[in-house]
């Protein structure tokens, strides 16, 4: 679960917080970035993720699914599931067949999917690094971001990696200080899908046996 929601932290730096400070091509690329995020009510994203530290021989791949839908959101990733219904926070480990009830008002803000988009504060500044094409041919451009007040933050450097056509997010890089390095790429995203109301919400039913335990 540890790893899990580091590699939640950093999916939620995709979109922000970004600030004054940047260079003014990196501003710029940001900020049509956030103007078209903003019309996004619902997002849908698969993605893959990798977890590595060289000192601690740490190596791990995940794949996952992110559905958000206003401040609902259904996250998998590998035996995790995590359901936020707008009143409990659900995080269901399948190995277990145990689900934890929660607060979401008591969740780590930098870890709520449903602001990956609205988190446009204060707190970093940012460079461009380069406009290149990937491995498939899309034209991509490359942003650095760094906390202005890094003694807060675990990780010293955020790289970000922005489809220029679509203005969406592909990839993004997180440099922790302890030498954890998290990879995260974006296979698939969709903008304002339909998502169903029952996405979210927990059903006991669907899990046979489930252990409930109501932290609130």
């Amino acid at each position: 679960m540890k790893n899990t929601l580091l590699l939640l932290a950093s999916l939620i730096f995709l979109a922000g917080p970004i600030s004054a400070q940047d260079d003014a091509r990196s501003k710029a690329i940001i900020d049509k970035l956030m103007a078209k995020s903003k019309a996004w009510t619902s997002f849908e994203a698969d993605f893959s993720s990798r977890l590595q530290n060289t000192k601690d021989k740490l190596d791990v791949k995940q794949e996952g699914n992110m559905k958000v839908k206003g401040k609902k959101f259904r996250l998998v990733l590998d035996k995790n599931t995590i359901i936020n219904d707008g009143t409990t926070l659900y995080t269901y480990n399948k190995e277990s067949n145990e689900v934890n009830l929660s607060d979401p008002a008591e969740m780590d803000q930098e870890l709520d999917p449903s602001k990956l988009f609205s988190q446009y504060e204060k707190g970093f500044k940012s460079s461009f690094v380069e406009e290149k094409a990937d491995a498939a041919g899309v034209m991509t451009q490359v942003i650095k971001l760094f906390p202005l007040e890094p003694a807060k933050k675990a990780f010293h450097t955020v790289i970000i990696t922005i489809d220029k056509a679509k203005v969406e997010p592909k990839a993004i890089q997180v440099l922790y200080k302890d030498g954890n390095t998290v990879n995260y790429t974006l296979k698939k995203f969709t903008a304002n899908p339909e998502l169903a109301d029952a996405l979210f919400v927990f059903d006991k039913a669907k899990f046979p046996g489930v252990e409930v335990n109501d932290m609130r």
